[in-house]
């Protein structure tokens, strides 16, 4: 009988083991591309920024590619991630394309120490696929604040909040439609924001 035990516990042992020798499935990651927008005739400040890390709804959060499956139901592409969470996806490319704007002489990060005048803060946001069919779109919201440092009264600081929306419709199938959709709803994004931005420091003659 012990006999009979062990050899049925080396079988389980040898089937796990070569369960284990199985290569794990190849996840593909995706990233968001496009070229920084070029700007014409913009006003141009000699204040610094600092762009602050964008959030995300909790929802949103993570790697996943999410799309809309239905009321109340939320779907990811299995073996298809985000390179980097949303928020910071976002967050990266605002910076990068604010720099190749040259609203202000430098735009820093979170992580930079220096003090700035002007801070631009993002969240609320969510980064995911909405519709079905040929009316599937790649959807990008997310609410910026830019804030003024230099104003006494704290309820003076905000120079704008607004919440943007763009979309941009899939040419692909799958999840590699999804990172070309949202490259260019990122990209109406940015434009958009760097133009309110340059309008709001002319106006206020900053």
């Amino acid at each position: 009988m012990l006999k009979r035990l062990g050899i049925i516990l080396l079988i389980i042992g040898l089937a796990g083991c070569l369960r284990g020798t199985a290569p794990p499935p190849l996840v593909l990651q995706y990233i968001i591309e496009y070229p920084p927008p070029e700007r014409g005739n913009i006003f141009r400040t000699e204040e610094l920024l600092k762009v602050e890390r964008f959030s995300v709804d909790r929802s949103y959060t993570g790697p996943a590619m999410l799309f809309r499956k239905g009321p109340f139901l939320r779907e990811a592409y299995h073996e298809h991630r985000w390179r980097v969470s949303p928020g910071d996806m976002v967050t990266d490319f605002l910076k990068r394309d604010l720099r190749h704007a040259g609203l202000f002489q430098a735009v820093l990060s979170a992580r930079d120490a220096e003090e700035t005048r002007f801070v631009l803060e993002g969240g609320g946001g969510r980064i995911s696929r909405s519709g079905e069919g040929e009316s599937r779109k790649a959807l990008l919201v997310v609410m910026v604040t830019l804030l003024d440092r230099t104003s006494q009264e704290v309820s003076r600081r905000v120079v704008f909040q607004k919440t943007y929306r763009c979309e941009a419709s899939h040419t692909q199938e799958g999840a590699a439609g999804l990172a070309e959709a949202m490259s260019r709803a990122m990209s109406q994004f940015s434009s958009q924001v760097i133009t309110d931005i340059g309008n709001e420091l002319q106006k206020g003659g900053r």
